[in-house]
């Protein structure tokens, strides 16, 4: 719990925001729910209110300080960690520039426009599975029922578009990477500590 202290940029009554390890970015944070529960799908009606708030606020701290996020989650579909935790990444910086990831990311895999985060609660519901994404304020849904595990997954598809292939796997990344990842995260902590604890 400690080594996740220490990683935690931002608290609200029921969420935390955190750098993880591996990091695809400088900017690079996840918000992950305080309490367990396997992926957003399963969110609780009465928090739904201060995720959005959380999930705001962190959209324009990293457009501000960073670029315009792409945000995820891979639901259980995709998870390495048994834990809900939704992805925040730059959509650019100097080592690569992402756009129209609805179009690059996951080729053939059927996909759903959506109004509200909370519509993968019906897709969960219906198929146990989904992959969601955000990007420039668009919302999709990725169908991922019956799937092959592992087939459809963020960081190979971000490794494929940007050339990083470097950080394909979080627990595989080089000695060399994990230098520069460091630094990765030490420049996420100092520009983002300036966000204000909630309440």
């Amino acid at each position: 719990m400690h080594k996740i202290r220490q990683d935690i940029i931002r608290e609200s009554k029921n969420f935390f925001v955190k750098v993880g390890v591996g990091i695809l970015a400088p900017g690079h944070v996840m918000l992950v729910p305080k309490h367990h529960i396997s992926c957003f799908a399963e969110l609780p009606i009465q928090l739904r209110k201060e995720f959005l708030a959380v999930k705001e606020e962190i959209s324009n701290e990293l457009k501000s300080n960073f670029s315009d996020p792409i945000v995820y989650e891979h639901g259980i579909y995709g998870q390495s960690i048994n834990h809900a935790h939704v992805h925040f990444v730059p959509s650019k910086n100097r080592h690569y520039k992402l756009k129209n990831l609805k179009e690059n990311l996951f080729k053939g895999l059927k996909s759903t426009l959506i109004d509200s985060p909370f519509e993968i609660v019906n897709i969960f519901k219906e198929g146990g599975s989904y992959f969601y994404l955000e990007e420039k304020g668009k919302k999709w849904i990725f169908h991922t029922k019956d799937q092959p595990k592992g087939k459809f997954i963020f960081r190979k598809e971000f490794a494929r578009l940007t050339g990083l292939y470097g950080l394909e796997d979080w627990r595989l990344i080089s000695k060399e990477e994990k230098q520069r990842n460091l630094l990765w995260i030490k420049t996420t902590k100092k520009m983002l500590t300036n966000i204000k604890e909630g309440k």
